[in-house]
Formats: C-alpha cells, sequence, structure tokens
C-alpha cells in the first residue's frame, strides 16, 4: 500500500502548507522527530535545455531539511543565470491565502458527511497529535487525507516552509527575478477535488492506515524519499515512489494519471511555449523531480519536440577554492542555506 501515500506526499504541497501551519498556529503537532540529515547532493537534478539562450530544468522535493537546501554551486549559477523562475504554482502569499478557501467545505462538516466509523478514526488519530477533528471540520475530505503524512512528520514543514520549492521562489524574488506558476493551484487541486465523495473517503481511509503502518514499523518514508533524493538516484527515487503501487486499484491508477502523466504535458508544453515566445530570455523551471523520471517524463517530452536536455555536471576539485560566501564539502561548493 505504500506506493498510494508515496504519491500523495510528493505532490500535496500547497494543501500540506495550509493545513500544516494552521495546526502549528494553534500549538499542534510540535515536531519531536529528528531531521534524516545525510549530505547535500551530490548529484542535483538539473538539466541544460540547450540553446542560443539555455534555460534550466531543476527537480525539487517538497520538503525542506538543512541538506536539501544547502544547494550546489552550479544550481546556484544556473539560477543566477536566469531571467524569469518558474515553480509548479506561484509560491506567492497572494495565491496561499486564495488557495485556502479552495479546501473548505460549502456550510458542511466533516461531522456531517464522513461515515461514523472513519470519522472516529481519524478523531482518534488527531488526539494521538493533541488536536481533535473539530480543528478541522470544516477541510475537505481530500485536504485532510493528503496532509496526514504532512501532520505526521512536521520537521520537514514547519522550520522550513515551503520546502525547496519555496526557497527558489524566494531566492528568485530577492533576485529581482520575474517569478511565476507554470500551472494554477486551480489546476493541481482539482485533481483531488474532482474525486467522488467515496472515493476521497477511501483516500483517507488508506492514509489513515498507511500512517499507522509508518508508527507500527516506526519508518519515516519521507527520509527514505529525501536520501534518494540527496543521493541523486533517480531509480532509486522511482522504486520508492512506486513501491507497493497497485495498479488494479482504480483511484490510484486514476491519480497517476491525473498527477503524473496529465501534468507532464501540460508543463512540457507551457515549457515549450515560453522558450518559443520569449527567444532572448532564460527560464529556470523547478519542478518535482518526480515529474522526470518514468515514461513520458518532462525531458523525454521535450526530447520528442526536438529539444537537447543535457545533466549539468557537477565536479569538484580538491585543491580548487570556492568563491565567497560558498562552503567546500566533499571537495565541492555548495551555498549553505540562507532564508532570503
Amino acid at each position: 500500500m505504500r506506493g498510494k501515500q508515496y504519491l500523495i506526499i510528493i505532490f500535496a504541497l500547497i494543501v500540506a502548507v495550509i493545513l500544516v501551519l494552521a495546526a502549528f498556529e494553534l500549538g499542534l503537532f510540535n515536531p519531536k522527530k529528528q531531521e534524516s540529515s545525510k549530505h547535500p547532493t551530490t548529484e542535483p537534478f538539473l538539466w541544460v535545455i540547450e540553446g542560443e539562450n539555455p534555460s534550466y530544468l531543476y527537480g525539487s522535493i517538497h520538503v525542506g531539511t538543512e541538506d536539501v537546501l544547502t544547494l550546489p554551486d552550479v544550481v546556484m549559477n544556473a539560477l543566477n543565470q536566469a531571467d524569469a523562475v518558474y515553480t509548479e504554482i506561484k509560491l506567492d502569499d497572494i495565491t496561499t491565502y486564495q488557495t485556502s478557501s479552495f479546501l473548505l467545505l460549502n456550510g458542511e462538516t466533516l461531522d456531517d458527511i464522513l461515515p461514523a466509523d472513519v470519522a472516529s478514526r481519524l478523531d482518534s488519530y488527531l488526539k494521538t497529535k493533541g488536536a481533535s477533528l473539530k480543528d478541522f471540520n470544516v477541510f475537505k475530505i481530500w485536504a485532510i487525507a493528503v496532509s496526514l503524512a504532512q501532520f505526521e512528520y512536521p520537521q520537514y514543514f514547519i522550520k522550513y516552509q515551503g520546502g525547496l520549492d519555496q526557497y527558489i521562489w524566494d531566492l528568485a524574488t530577492s533576485k529581482g527575478k520575474e517569478t511565476y506558476g507554470l500551472e494554477t493551484p486551480y489546476e493541481q487541486l482539482s485533481i483531488f477535488d474532482g474525486l467522488t465523495r467515496d472515493e476521497q473517503i477511501q483516500l483517507l481511509n488508506d492514509s489513515l492506515a498507511e500512517i499507522n503502518n509508518y508508527s507500527i514499523n516506526n519508518e519515516d518514508p519521507l527520509a527514505e524519499l529525501i536520501d534518494a533524493y540527496l543521493d541523486g538516484d533517480l531509480d532509486a527515487f522511482l522504486e520508492i515512489e512506486y513501491q507497493g503501487y497497485d495498479e488494479s486499484n482504480p483511484l490510484y491508477e486514476k491519480l497517476l494519471t491525473e498527477i503524473l502523466e496529465d501534468r507532464n504535458y501540460n508543463m512540457t508544453e507551457r515549457i515549450s511555449e515560453n522558450i518559443i515566445n520569449n527567444p532572448d530570455k532564460q527560464f529556470f523551471f523547478t519542478i518535482g523531480a518526480a515529474h522526470f523520471i518514468g515514461e513520458d517524463n518532462i525531458i523525454t517530452l521535450l526530447e520528442e519536440k526536438g529539444y537537447t536536455v543535457t545533466q549539468v555536471s557537477f565536479s569538484g576539485c580538491s585543491k580548487c577554492g570556492c568563491d565567497k560566501g560558498e562552503e567546500k564539502i566533499n571537495d565541492k561548493c555548495y551555498i549553505p542555506y540562507s532564508p532570503p
């Protein structure tokens, strides 16, 4: 079953930010678990789209740790070269505020619409976090379902609010870059909002079961994803993402198609349109790393359109020095995390 929840963890960025921050403001879900700390990435998911004015693709992970946010110099150099920086959606305060209302029920509460046994399971889980169902009664079923893993592991969401995507956005705005989103929040969240009520209840039930399994087995699934990300291991990242995935389940086959495959095609079209319509402009596109692996990934789709896409090398030098403001770690140069 774990593969189902991995998909949800990876893609529910803005929902998690809103709901986890709401919980934090209530004094709930105080992070006690330690971060998975390994090392800054030695193989960044960074590709260049070749051309007279090259643009860049950067594979992110929608969480934050000190290691994740310690950027290789090649990533910062590419960011500095860019005229415009795009994340999946705009990550400004206005977008977050506008999106929050999309997560709310209209004249109903979870008490009204959840089966009694599901409501009881959810309330029992929330009480282990010092909360209760009443604290989140106005949120849609799917919004709670996709956020449970983030409630379980707030250390990846509270200290580094918004994770790597938000950090790149904030760096870009601090440098005076043009910033925008490849998608709208409505396009992302309507994937879940379009689920039937029964499908949303199934999603919530499965999420609660996943969390229980993690607790029983003392597992931290996000730590596994983060380690694979820091290793720059696309194959391991893909294996973890699909671990236990059941293609015969109609709900999760539907989510896989809409979350990954359909969005890959849409984002590829918008990347290409931006490059074609702005030949004098360099872009830096920050997109979840899962969109660059597997069948019909964004790199493959761009290559099918005639683009040449090459992974950027991140080499080191034992006798070379790093630029001012950089730090040498294992003979490679990094820019330490510093909030813009």
